[in-house]
């Protein structure tokens, strides 16, 4: 796709220009957060901080190097002028979803009539405690024995991956969705009049998290972290919210480095300082934030070894499930498969992952970073917007898990495997509130016609006898 029209926006941009318009940027991102208590904008700016001129800085001044995969073939070459211009497209992105996302957001209306109330929402709960809780139970008895049968059948081909199965292991992904539903039920019992249901739903949740935490399992762990700090807030003031969101990300990122720490180090022997030191320098170090890259390997990849997606890389999501017994000829997912990058491997796949904007931009050039990225606006505003229709804390759930899916697609990889991680996680918020919608629309509607038949007690006779 012709580039022509976008370069002589994107020369100009060195890295100072691109350091001075994230500060414009952000500030504009904070504007909006005070006056319409809105973080999206935030994220989307920090995360091009963090990932982008960060990492860019890191390894100008040689605190750190560009990554380098052992592939079957050496197609890449990374160094400083790719970054710059990997940095630029990559601003781009940034700057089209961020207003774009603003201009939505400038014109989403509140509704004029809720679908519920908090006290609708604290009967459903009520009436589904033993359901969320059933859920959770089966939900990590089918996760523990998937992971069981995918060690065996590793250990059973020699160490070999097992490529099967995937989404059987991806069940206990749902416990992301869970654990949020079971601090609703939580969050609604009083401590003095119910201490003791209250006591044991904690125990229950904290039971959950803790399958959740692992080496491996690091954005399960964010799945429903996220979620519940956006709950915790809910609409209060935006400077509380801000300094929740300061010591909660701080904690959060932490426990993230430290989960990529113990990927290499055995961190049960370590003390807590000697634990808080090394998940601070590894997130110093933007070990996991190398999105950067990921971008540049793209630039060299697109359109000089394969043609851009033009959208069929969405379309994937649709047909990756299916699996290959019954689609033999099914196409390989990621253009390091596609290339066969990874056919020295042994069957394994190594990709760095690339972030959203990378995806577009294999997607349709710089014109499908700029047409994706106000998709991707749209659509999380329509999200948003949706939400706003329930006066509940569901209107904060269905916002807490749409953050927190936000965060593994900003980060690009493997775009239908992020989706079904996504899937797999938050369906049974999905469920959860796809059933509560149906059930507080029939109690509003009851309520209104009591509220009318009371005040309108002719009206009411005239209905009986018509």
């Amino acid at each position: 796709m012709d580039k022509s029209a976008f370069q002589p926006f994107l020369k100009v941009l060195t890295a100072d220009n691109i350091l001075t318009g994230t500060m414009f940027l952000g500030l504009f991102a904070m504007v909006m957060f005070f006056i319409k208590n809105d973080e999206l904008p935030i994220l989307f700016v920090l995360f091009f901080y963090t990932s982008g001129i960060q990492r860019y800085s890191l390894v100008k001044a040689g605190a750190s190097r560009w990554v380098a995969v052992a592939y079957s073939k050496n197609i890449f070459n990374l160094n400083d002028e790719l970054g710059l211009q990997a940095l630029n497209y990559f601003f781009l992105g940034t700057l089209v979803i961020t207003l774009s996302y603003a201009l939505f957001a400038f014109y989403r209306k509140p509704p004029g009539t809720f679908y519920d109330d908090k006290i609708t929402l604290l009967y459903f709960l009520k009436q589904n405690q033993a359901v969320i809780i059933t859920g959770f139970v089966l939900i990590a008895s089918v996760s523990f024995y998937a992971k069981r049968a995918f060690v065996n059948s590793f250990m059973a081909s020699g160490g070999g991956i097992a490529l099967g199965g995937s989404y059987y292991i991806m069940i206990g992904f749902g416990l992301g969705g869970v654990i949020p539903l079971m601090y609703l039920i939580f969050r609604s019992f009083e401590l003095k009049t119910q201490f003791i249901p209250k006591i044991a739903i904690g125990a229950i949740m904290a039971f959950a998290a803790s399958l959740t935490y692992s080496s491996s399992g690091r954005f399960q762990f964010i799945s429903w972290a996220i979620t519940i700090g956006i709950v915790l807030v809910g609409d209060s003031n935006p400077f509380y919210k801000l300094r929740i969101y300061l010591l909660g990300g701080l904690a959060i990122s932490l426990a993230f480095g430290l989960a990529g720490v113990s990927r290499r180090v055995d961190t049960t022997k370590m003390g807590n300082f000697e634990k808080l030191s090394a998940a601070w320098q590894r997130n110093k170090s933007t070990e996991d934030a190398t999105m950067l890259d990921g971008f540049m390997m793209v630039l060299q990849v697109y359109p000089q070894h394969l043609n851009y997606h033009y959208g069929t890389e969405h379309l994937e999501i649709l047909y990756r499930p299916i699996p290959r017994s019954i689609w033999p000829d099914k196409p390989l997912g990621g253009y390091a498969n596609k290339l066969g990058l990874n056919d020295n491997m042994g069957g394994g796949s190594v990709g760095i992952s690339q972030s959203l904007y990378g995806t577009f931009y294999g997607e349709g050039g710089l014109m499908g970073i700029v047409v994706f990225c106000v998709l991707y606006a749209f659509t999380i505003n329509l999200i948003i917007k949706n939400s706003l229709n329930f006066n509940s804390d569901t209107r904060h759930l269905i916002k807490g898990a749409t953050i927190a899916s936000i965060i593994p697609l900003l980060r690009g990889g493997d775009l239908p495997g992020i989706y079904a991680f996504i899937g797999m996680s938050f369906w049974p918020i999905i469920f959860f509130v796809s059933r509560y919608k149906d059930f507080s629309k029939k109690i509003m509607f009851q309520r209104r016609n009591f509220l009318f038949n009371r005040t309108s007690p002719e009206k009411k006779e005239e209905e009986i006898y018509v």
